[in-house]
């Protein structure tokens, strides 16, 4: 069983860690940082046996979130824990008034977009050559979820 808390100060170096652990080689880790440490983020941590298996960081502005990152180690992938940090989020917006989510996703990234289909995310946009590795680059979706629909 999961256990979700929000990210406060006190695990904010443990999810830090878990994000340079998931993402070791391919992503800007003091930026990351950085966007914990803004007033606006939100995020919630998951823990297994008070083990930090999987977090959900994102930004809160008016009564909008956007999702920066969602991470589950790789050990724990494919037992829906990321839909449960997801729900969890959009039960926090239910509970707070915050009306929509918002999010972008590689095209390719299937098990994802499997995810936030399932938790009531609606494609809205494609945003070309959005993702970039290298020369290489892709396309993203771009997803909301209405708390009013």
């Amino acid at each position: 069983m999961i256990f979700i808390k929000k990210i406060t100060q006190q695990n904010r170096n443990c999810v830090f860690k878990l994000y340079e652990q998931i993402y070791s080689t391919n992503r800007n880790s003091a930026a990351f940082l950085e966007i914990m440490n803004k007033p606006s983020h939100i995020g919630f941590s998951g823990y297994v046996n008070n083990k930090l298996i999987c977090f959900i960081s994102a930004y809160h502005v008016l009564d909008e979130i956007d999702i920066i990152e969602l991470c589950v180690a790789q050990k724990m992938r494919r037992q829906s824990i990321g839909f449960e940090l997801v729900t969890h989020l959009q039960r926090h917006c239910i509970h707070n008034e915050i009306e929509k989510i918002f999010l972008d996703v590689a095209k390719n990234n299937i098990a994802a977009i499997g995810l936030y289909e399932k938790a009531g995310f609606n494609k809205i946009r494609v945003r070309k050559n959005y993702y970039k590795l290298g020369s290489f680059s892709i396309d993203a979706y771009g997803y909301c979820w209405n708390m009013k629909i």
